[in-house]
């Protein structure tokens, strides 16, 4: 937030300056956007690595920021990577310099309780207006619940985290609980610790694991989505898991699915993407060689390439991107744990977390209490007190 207020404040100072803020163009990449504003694309250098390989994560779905005074000349920009970083390039009296910093946002936790009129997900859009908590909400509860059998008059409750920048939501929901009530009974999905979904018996739900990309795994440098380095005084950020191996290692695809890329990203190399169900997507990075085309379906296990060391890496080795509706997250989670559920201790602090949750979401219901959410066009106006009154409940 301090970032876009220094746009404002800079641009009110120099008066013949502008700030505007648009979505990023598909297809465009940003040594193109450098190009466009006179800037050498030199500039990527002064990124180590990493940081370099994280402008191959700009995607046309965020809004950026730009000042331009009025000559036309760019002053700076804030676009962001991700939903933690962002890219800073900004105009000094040596020359253009370029650095990675935080998103500022607040996150809170929200709760959503309504009877349906004519299904979860469209009454999710209507009364809380949005479209990425429908669309989670329906993709956790569709392995519980029929939703051919809810009818009109059932009722539903979610829990979940969203993270809010400049009053609007971004990002994905994060739902922590969901329920249905249909025909007088409640069906309960929970978030556990683990970060994965499961009944209340502490059964999964989801079982999709995917195949490692290499046939043996050594991890040279795990994924990170945003942290403070301590010896560097800065936010680091590492979008996927490399596997360190030597040349020529087949690489192996981790789930059924469709090549939707397969060519050259710049801090990448040589690149392959395969798009699979539920919205997963998989990157297989700095290749020595690609075996697969655009619009090829593959098997789970299938050689797709080979490992190298294109793009900018210091040496051989395979960095192996996942993602879920366009967000990076961990490919670990993925791949290294088996789907047998819970068992011993840990099942015994799923189902205290359980017992707590579903007493919360019991009462509310039987107090008929509002909902507490960032927007709602709901008959009772929901105020502000009820955000206390949620934590004081345990939420």
């Amino acid at each position: 937030m301090r970032y876009i207020i220094v746009f404002i404040t800079l641009s009110v100072l120099l008066f013949s300056a502008k700030v505007t803020n648009n979505f990023w163009q598909k297809g465009l990449d940003f040594e193109t956007y450098l190009q466009k504003h006179n800037i050498s694309k030199d500039v990527i250098n002064l990124l180590d690595k990493d940081d370099a390989q994280l402008i191959d994560e700009i995607s046309s779905k965020r809004r950026f920021y730009e000042m331009v005074a009025s000559n036309g000349v760019l002053l700076q920009t804030l676009i962001p990577i991700g939903e933690e970083l962002q890219l800073h390039l900004f105009r000094t009296p040596h020359g253009y310099k370029v650095e990675i910093l935080p998103v500022s946002y607040q996150k809170d936790t929200y709760v959503a309780l309504m009877s349906i009129d004519k299904s979860p997900y469209y009454d999710i859009i209507k009364k809380v207006k949005n479209k990425k908590l429908a669309n989670e909400f329906t993709k956790v509860m569709k392995h519980s619940v029929n939703f051919r059998s809810v009818q009109r008059g059932d009722r539903l409750a979610i829990v979940y985290d969203q993270k809010m920048r400049l009053g609007q939501p971004i990002g994905i929901p994060d739902i922590k609980v969901a329920m249905i009530e249909s025909q007088h009974k409640k069906h309960y999905v929970f978030k556990h610790t683990d970060g994965k979904y499961y009944d209340e018996n502490g059964q999964e739900l989801i079982k999709k694991y995917m195949g490692k990309p290499l046939r043996h795994i050594r991890i040279t440098s795990p994924f990170t989505n945003r942290r403070w380095h301590p010896v560097l005084h800065r936010y680091k950020a590492h979008l996927g898991t490399d596997f360190g191996a030597r040349r020529g290692t087949p690489i192996l695809a981790a789930a059924d699915g469709k090549v939707i890329f397969s060519g050259w990203m710049r801090g990448y190399g040589k690149v392959i993407k395969i798009k699979h169900d539920d919205g997963y997507v998989t990157l297989y990075a700095h290749q020595s060689r690609r075996k697969v085309k655009v619009g090829q379906t593959v098997k789970k296990g299938q050689i797709i390439g080979f490992v190298g060391s294109t793009g900018r890496s210091t040496g051989p080795h395979l960095h192996f991107g996942l993602y879920k509706n366009g967000r990076a997250i961990n490919p670990m989670r993925m791949v290294k744990f088996s789907s047998k559920g819970l068992h011993g201790i840990g099942k015994r602090a799923f189902l205290r977390r359980k017992m707590r949750y579903t007493k919360i979401i019991n009462k509310i219901f039987d107090e008929n209490r509002p909902s507490y959410v960032w927007n709602t066009v709901q008959e009772r106006q929901v105020s502000p007190k009820m955000k206390k009154y949620y934590k004081r409940i345990g939420w």
